[in-house]
């Protein structure tokens, strides 16, 4: 199975919230604990108060998603560690 995680920066205010993130994660397991851990993290706190909303949804067959890889070692620092707040991570 293929799921889409996303991430959406939050900014400064509304107008500059946008998909920073998106990126393809194959798995054969529904229970898959990487994902499991994204989902209860949610969103990544920065030291400026914006936040990485992340989502993760199941693709659709056949669909094309066009990968932007921005902040991969970020999420999986925040996962490995279980901290979602920057200035807290090792």
């Amino acid at each position: 199975m293929r799921y889409i995680i996303e991430g959406t920066w939050t900014g400064y205010n509304s107008s500059q919230e946008r998909v920073v993130h998106r990126e393809v994660y194959k798995t054969y397991r529904k229970d898959s604990p990487f994902l499991k851990a994204i989902r209860e993290i949610r969103s990544i706190l920065f030291t400026d108060n914006t936040r990485l909303l992340l989502n993760v949804r199941e693709a659709k067959p056949r669909e094309k998603v066009q990968e932007i890889r921005g902040y991969v070692s970020l999420i999986r620092k925040a996962v490995n560690s279980g901290i979602s707040i920057v200035r807290d991570m090792p």
